[in-house]
């Protein structure tokens, strides 16, 4: 049995389509686990209709605890042999838990899967011929996965995400593995992080399988001045992953890398961001704490070597504390992205 867990938290313009999808899929062996997380719209009713509509969809309610919360309550009762999430307003493809049970991949320890660029892809694509990777080369993905590159040219793989994949519900156990609450950002990745650790199987199928329905109530980009000690936080709790697996060393340069876009992030979106009302020097006492972070001190010595030209000017310039051009060129930066994602 496969049990897919949805958090739920004002999704009511979606989650008909979204709990449509996962019910029309054409394997019927499965639970799902709708977690209302404090609702104030009327997703709550909807997940009771569906719930009394059909006896695999089981619902729980929880105060507003927030999405990693949600889907902890769906892990701890759970009972698939693999689990799938999705989010409240996406969609998955009707194959997409039938792929999931296909006798050849019973014995594997995590399965990802492609996202789709049109709800039309989600029908429309062929299965591609699957890409298997050994003990041996879980580093290769735990790169993939720290520096969000793809695994084959073409692939359309959202690593960070928890959806799109299905992951063993016995591992999940054995290592009580669980999304932190602490973090508001950036915890999808820990999770795999930390998953992928205790995995020595795992196949890629480069077939489009979930929809990823962005809307404005979606966006990613949201100003929160505790983003810069989220993001600190996080990459202390994925070098601990990393050690406690003993996967740090051949990832160092890796780790070091993505830390280095962890503090740009954090200067761009945050620090510097033209939503910051912060005075000046209150942003400079933020830029002293992260410079003084040793995880950021050793990250800027790998600059020279990895990133793009923009990347290492900008981390060049905050390493020599000259934190007015570095606020300059993160403006600049931050109006850039913001044009290139409207395009």
């Amino acid at each position: 049995m496969i049990s897919v867990i949805i958090p739920v938290y004002n999704a009511e313009p979606y989650l008909r389509c979204c709990l449509d999808s996962v019910l029309d899929s054409t394997y019927q062996d499965f639970e799902l686990l709708l977690v209302n997380d404090g609702s104030t719209d009327k997703s709550l009713e909807i997940c009771q209709e569906y719930a009394a509509r059909d006896s695999r969809v089981q619902l729980l309610s929880q105060q507003n605890c927030g999405a990693s919360a949600a889907r902890n309550r769906g892990l701890e009762l759970c009972h698939g042999e693999w689990v799938v999430f999705s989010d409240a307003d996406d969609l998955i493809s009707p194959d997409f838990l039938a792929l999931i049970a296909q006798e050849e991949y019973q014995s594997q320890d995590l399965l990802l899967f492609d996202f789709a660029e049109t709800r039309e892809d989600l029908t429309a694509a062929p299965v591609l011929e699957a890409q298997y990777f050994g003990a041996e080369e879980i580093p290769d993905l735990l790169r993939s996965l720290l520096l969000r590159t793809q695994l084959i040219n073409g692939g359309n793989l959202n690593f960070v995400s928890p959806c799109g994949k299905a992951y063993r519900k016995a591992i999940i156990d054995r290592h009580t593995l669980r999304f932190s609450s602490r973090l508001f950002f950036a915890e999808d990745k820990l999770f795999n992080t930390e998953y992928l650790t205790k995995t020595n199987r795992c196949i890629y199928l480069p077939t489009p399988v979930y929809y990823y329905n962005i809307h404005p109530d979606s966006l990613s980009h949201r100003f929160n001045p505790k983003l810069p000690y989220n993001l600190a936080e996080l990459l202390e709790r994925l070098r601990d992953a990393l050690t406690s697996g003993k996967l740090f060393a051949p990832l160092e340069r890796d780790f070091y890398s993505y830390a280095l876009e962890n503090l740009s992030y954090s200067m761009v979106w945050t620090v510097f961001s033209p939503e910051n009302r912060q005075t000046y020097r209150e942003k400079l006492a933020v830029c002293r704490a992260l410079r003084e972070n040793q995880l950021y001190c050793k990250a800027m010595e790998y600059n020279y070597s990895c990133g793009h030209w923009v990347r290492r000017i900008f981390v060049l310039l905050f390493r020599l504390r000259w934190y007015f051009l570095a606020g300059l060129l993160a403006r600049l930066w931050y109006h850039y992205l913001l044009w290139k994602n409207r395009l």
